[in-house]
């Protein structure tokens, strides 16, 4: 095997229109075989450690408009359902927490009127999230029903239920956000970690300073969090194209 035969095989894989993403993945899983070949003895060198991987385009995180906010927290109801869905959306929102971060919450957190959560991130490292006033009344209209919930089910510790009683699990925050952007009639892919977007551009947006930003979030590189700046520019710029009329022909 030699290295113009691989970038033979680069191309062909390219021509047949793949992504530079799936053509990377291939690269990595033969690059994988061959340090097995070499680990049991079978060859001595890998002809694929002096390919680099193909440059991948790098995706501007997802996120929502003021008025994509409004639509989603624009639910009336004062039922259990309401409520803990109304908390969970404006929890995300306001904290930029992860979903595992969130379902991680316990009463005890949060019963005395707290203005901080600690949550449990990536690595096991912990770090706390703040709650704005709104959230905060949420949880003291929230608390009474939860526990209303739970009459006939025994103590359980966490802050988030299912409509069982038990633990709301991370899957479980996925489809109540997909069912509320259902609801609202909204053309828009959003998860759980679109409200992180959400919260970090319009931090940044707002003027937040960028190390806040990446302490807030969690984020262990600086670089992790700068994506968010690109997110601001890369909407001005859409927008511009879409309402500018030179915009419209650029």
């Amino acid at each position: 095997m030699t290295r113009s035969i691989i970038r033979r095989y680069l191309v062909l894989l390219q021509k047949r229109g793949l992504k530079a993403s799936t053509v990377n993945r291939h690269l990595s899983a033969i690059r994988n075989y061959y340090k097995f070949e070499i680990l049991t003895g079978v060859r001595e060198d890998n002809p694929f450690n002096q390919i680099k991987s193909l440059k991948q385009e790098s995706k501007l995180p997802n996120y929502l408009f003021f008025k994509d906010l409004e639509k989603i927290f624009s639910n009336g109801g004062d039922d259990f359902f309401h409520i803990r869905d109304q908390l969970i959306f404006k929890t995300l929102y306001s904290t930029g927490c992860r979903v595992s971060e969130l379902v991680g919450i316990t009463v005890n957190q949060v019963k005395n009127g707290e203005s901080r959560v600690k949550v449990i991130g990536k690595g096991d490292k912990d770090r706390f999230v703040y709650l704005t006033p709104d959230v905060k009344n949420l949880i003291k209209k929230y608390l009474p029903l939860r526990e209303e919930m739970l009459k006939d089910r025994g103590k359980i510790n966490s802050l988030f239920l299912d409509f069982m009683g038990d633990k709301l699990t991370t899957r479980g925050v996925y489809y109540l956000i997909e069912k509320r952007v259902r609801e609202v009639g909204m053309d828009k892919k959003v998860s759980p970690h679109t409200f992180r977007h959400t919260f970090a551009t319009h931090l940044l947006n707002e003027g937040a300073d960028i190390r806040v930003v990446q302490e807030l979030l969690g984020h262990k590189s600086i670089s992790t969090t700068q994506i968010y700046t690109h997110t601001g520019i890369e909407k001005l710029r859409q927008v511009y194209r879409g309402a500018h009329p030179h915009g419209k022909k650029s």
